[in-house]
């Protein structure tokens, strides 16, 4: 008997639970208090500029922002390592893929307009081969993550020639970068 009373509550639970959950759809009631506000649609003011990843109020979005992002923690990057690598070979690499990256970045700051400033790497306090490993790993991920941008970003004809530019230097570097070994 204890045991159907304790089921019975909890799915009882469990209903009233359910109903607490948020609207799939918008509703003309006010947010409970504590309600943490729902994020407003980004709008862009010109739709034109939409179109070449510009939004409005000088903030980018869409595949040229994300290729800009980036591309520009690639530059970081590069810019680290030609600082903190005592090896030269890690030197020579950021130095090259520096030299690749500036005319990418001009031409995807007209694409794009100012995107938000890329995160810091976590690199800053490593020195020596840990900094080298875990440098060379980074830039891996970022490489990597600049094919499937690159990818998506094939389809908008603007962007179609830097998207296969980048592609074609994204194989150079990592071959480049697994030669380091």
């Amino acid at each position: 008997m204890r045991k159907s009373a304790i089921i019975g509550a909890v799915l009882l639970g469990g209903i009233a639970l359910a109903g607490c959950s948020p609207a799939e759809y918008d509703s003309e009631q006010p947010p409970a208090p504590g309600t943490p506000p729902a994020e407003a649609p980004k709008r862009v003011a010109d739709p034109a500029a939409a179109e070449h990843g510009q939004a409005g109020h000088g903030e980018a979005s869409g595949p040229a922002a994300e290729l800009l992002i980036n591309r520009e923690q690639l530059n970081q990057l590069a810019e680290l390592a030609e600082r903190n690598s005592q090896n030269p070979q890690v030197k020579q690499l950021a130095a090259d893929l520096k030299g690749a990256l500036e005319p990418q970045l001009t031409e995807l700051r007209e694409l794009a307009g100012e995107a938000p400033e890329p995160p810091e790497s976590n690199l800053g306090g490593a020195t020596g081969q840990t900094f080298d490993q875990q440098w060379k790993q980074e830039v891996r991920s970022l490489l990597e993550q600049s094919a499937e941008l690159a990818d998506q970003a094939k389809s908008a004809p603007d962007l179609n020639e830097i998207a296969t530019e980048i592609t074609e230097h994204q194989k150079q570097a990592l071959e480049d970068l697994n030669a380091l070994g």
